[in-house]
């Protein structure tokens, strides 16, 4: 078995055998409430986001209804997740870019994603990957440090200058259940290969670069 589908079928395992249950990943969403959830996964740990996106989504099911609601409103819904005025503002942003831009109808088109305030290239992608089912890379400062150990490829870069992580990131996607892969690499980089590792539990450790290098110094 290659490298790239050793990889790919050790994540999709990982992911089926050890997933994190998120009100977000039970597929009732739409694209543009994944959109508001990938918001709010940004700098916050997933535990606290799902304590409130249950009410949050149910109270605001559209763009429209953030668009009409007071920033003192909408700031008492998400005062948990911290950052409460700067989510609070990008959120009133993003809803008018959406309402002015795309008649309240979120865009299935990445490069249109990119261009409504305060959503970069990771959040487009999630967006497109588990909002509108399409193949479409999870690259973040996590999952791309699981790609960057694995293949000793070069992590300093930003990852949108990061040719040569883009390129592989999109190679290793599987045509098929390819949202279950990227969560994978979401749940794998939260609970195994940290900033500190755990590489001997590590589903990928006997083909991972990273830690075959790690062994070897320490012989």
């Amino acid at each position: 078995m290659g490298k790239n589908q050793y990889f790919r079928d050790k994540v999709k395992k990982f992911y089926y055998e050890n997933k994190r249950h998120f009100f977000w990943r039970n597929g009732s969403l739409l694209p543009y409430q994944i959109m508001i959830v990938e918001l709010f996964l940004k700098k916050t740990k997933a535990e606290t986001v799902n304590k409130i996106i249950f009410d949050f989504i149910k109270k605001y099911d559209n763009n429209k209804k953030i668009l009409d609601e007071s920033e003192k409103n909408i700031l008492k819904q998400i005062s948990s997740l911290g950052l409460g005025n700067q989510r609070t503002m990008a959120l009133k942003r993003i809803s008018e870019h959406i309402h002015n831009n795309f008649n309240d109808e979120l865009p299935g088109d990445l490069d249109k994603l990119m261009k409504i305030p305060y959503v970069g290239l990771y959040t487009a992608n999630a967006t497109m990957c588990f909002g509108f089912n399409k193949i479409s890379p999870v690259l973040d400062v996590n999952t791309s440090r699981i790609i960057s150990r694995f293949f000793s490829i070069d992590n300093d870069k930003d990852i949108r200058d990061n040719k040569d992580m883009q390129d592989k990131a999109k190679k290793l996607l599987p045509r098929k259940n390819f949202k279950e892969y990227n969560w994978g690499l979401l749940d794998l980089s939260a609970i195994k290969c940290k900033p500190n590792p755990k590489c001997i539990k590590c589903p990928l450790k006997r083909k991972c670069d990273y830690n075959l290098r790690e062994t070897r110094y320490k012989l």
